[in-house]
């Protein structure tokens, strides 16, 4: 009797013959396999063909598959934007039960799958050209002794010079051929072309960082937040790329709302996406490719959810796994980076651990070790959880400022004069005494970002009034960055900000740009402007609707 463990089945077998013992025949699968499972009557020889033969233990209800770390079942979709850039996912192979030897399998690509996918599922789809692809890690699967589950391996899907379409990629252990269940993973990757729209994006001057809510907005609202420069000497555009001398702007979109919750059953920090986020990722396509493809940065903003767990008391071991669901989302969904917001945790909660000082610069050195150097990590300083950032003796020694991309001041106020947190220039004149902050440690000052920008309800103040602040604060030769943060963006809403908000955007990049105002001066009629450039602000296309005529909440959640 032999016992074979079949990639035909995926379940080992009892056979009983008469037939004289002999070797195994070698065909495709058999090169590619380096192990039998084989177990012989007393009468039989034990056959192997590499690796060591498992213990004689019951092998009936042994299943085995090739898997993905991306999908439960034998497809994986991978979504890349023609051009450069590459996306990476995971593969090992899984037992139901542990072996008890030592064994090891190669995976192969078989392009002799594609017409028999295409005709299945009624598609057209090219096979993924070799010099697409990749294993960074080799293709053997290794299973030690008494593990169910090999190593994971790698795949990496490059989309250089590949035209847009999709393709195929079947990864497999089954034979030449072969129609063996569970033993193939099915790759489909879609490579969408760029849209690039008609508007170039800003990077002159102005560094501006945006948020949006994801429960009220689409992302798209942000190509339509549209800035124009008049050269005020000769009155022609400065931007003269377009005739109506159109750029967008926004070169971070932060979005939000995702949060840090808490399961109290097993004690773990969880990601938390939401209904509205997880929509928005899931149509990733429709609402954030159109935005990277101009060269902006899209990330995900971490926040509180109001469970008394935040930031600042976290556990290590809790900070390593929620670091690594971060990680998942950010690479799945190729994401640019995350932006740290510590709010909204309800710190002090009963039975909640206190606040510390170690756990949140742990977490930032942690996720930009998890990230690398190509996803931006950010921070919004705010408050108590970021105050004592500039101590490595109470940090732990972690110079909070050396894992960060960018960091910028969290304060706003709506009634108040723009509130400028400078760091560097504490107790000068123009500097917020409301909000006193010190550097962050390691930060270069150029990385930070001095002004968040409010939206102003209609009043007795002009908006001018709000922010000559920024002016003077810059021809004081205090301004060391080009950072210049936003409100959670909105639309042409009819608000109390109706008449306003826009007049925020144009007023903050004219005091706050390099050449913008270059003098002010105080007349009856109220403060006079000197600028060699005229920025404005155009709200043209927030008022044009879908349906061809004009008015007021575009851009709301159309789901």
């Amino acid at each position: 009797m032999k016992t074979i463990f079949s990639l035909q089945t995926g379940i080992a077998t009892l056979l009983c013959t008469a037939a004289p013992p002999g070797p195994l025949g070698r065909g495709p699968l058999a090169a590619r396999m380096s192990y039998a499972f084989l177990w012989a009557c007393d009468a039989d020889t034990v056959e192997q063909q590499g690796g060591k033969l498992p213990d004689k233990e019951p092998l009936e209800n042994i299943y085995g598959r090739l898997r993905s770390s991306s999908m439960s079942d034998d497809k994986v979709r991978i979504r890349m934007t023609e051009g450069s850039g590459f996306v990476t996912s995971n593969f090992y192979y899984q037992f139901s039960k542990a072996p008890a030897s030592e064994l090891s399998l190669d995976a192969w690509i078989d392009g002799s799958l594609l017409d028999g996918w295409n005709e299945a599922n009624d598609e057209q789809r090219t096979l993924l050209p070799e010099g697409n692809y990749d294993f960074p890690d080799g293709k053997t699967l290794s299973l030690s002794a008494e593990n169910q589950r090999s190593a994971l391996k790698r795949i990496r899907f490059m989309a250089e010079n590949l035209a847009p379409g999709e393709y195929y990629l079947p990864l497999t252990v089954a034979e030449e051929a072969g129609t063996e269940e569970h033993q193939t993973i099915n790759y489909l990757i879609s490579i969408r072309a760029r849209q690039l729209g008609e508007y170039k994006l800003n990077a002159d001057q102005v560094f501006a960082v945006f948020y949006l809510d994801t429960e009220k907005y689409q992302p798209l609202l942000v190509d339509e937040y549209l800035m124009s420069k008049l050269d005020a000497n000769t009155w022609e555009n400065a931007w003269s790329e377009r005739e109506d001398g159109l750029r967008t702007i926004g070169n971070i979109v932060n979005l939000n709302k995702v949060v840090l919750d808490y399961d109290a059953e097993t004690g773990r920090a969880l990601l938390n996406l939401g209904n509205d986020m997880r929509y928005v990722l899931d149509h990733i396509d429709k609402y954030i490719r159109p935005l990277q493809d101009k060269g902006r940065k899209v990330c995900i903003c971490l926040e509180g959810g109001g469970t008394g767990l935040g930031f600042c008391n976290l556990t290590d071991a809790q900070i390593v796994d929620f670091v690594a669901q971060v990680k998942t989302v950010i690479t799945e969904y190729a994401l640019d980076g995350v932006n740290f917001w510590d709010r909204n945790a309800a710190y002090g909660k009963e039975g909640m651990p206190a606040m510390n000082t170690t756990s949140y610069p742990k977490l930032i050195k942690a996720m930009r070790e998890a990230l690398g150097n190509d996803k931006l990590v950010t921070l919004t300083d705010y408050e108590a959880p970021t105050e004592y950032f500039w101590d490595t003796g109470a940090t732990g020694g972690i110079e909070v400022g050396q894992y960060l991309d960018y960091a910028w001041s969290g304060y706003l106020d709506n009634e108040k004069n723009v509130q400028i947190v400078d760091p560097w220039h504490q107790g000068q004149q123009y500097v917020s005494t409301d909000h006193p902050r010190k550097p962050i440690a390691g930060l270069d000052p150029a990385k930070y970002g001095c002004i968040n920008i409010p939206w102003y309800p209609q009043g007795p103040n002009t908006i001018n009034d709000y922010f000559t602040d920024i002016f003077f604060w810059r021809q004081a030769g205090n301004k060391q960055s080009n950072i210049l943060v936003f409100e959670s963006l909105r639309t042409l809403l009819q608000d109390n900000f109706e008449s306003t908000w826009a007049s925020s955007i144009q007023v903050g990049y004219t005091y706050f740009a390099d050449d913008g105002a270059w003098m002010i001066e105080d007349t009856p009629w109220g403060p006079s402007i000197m600028s060699d450039n005229e920025y404005s602000f155009d709200t043209s296309l927030l008022g044009k609707l879908p349906n061809g005529g004009t008015g007021y909440n575009k851009w709301l959640k159309d789901w």
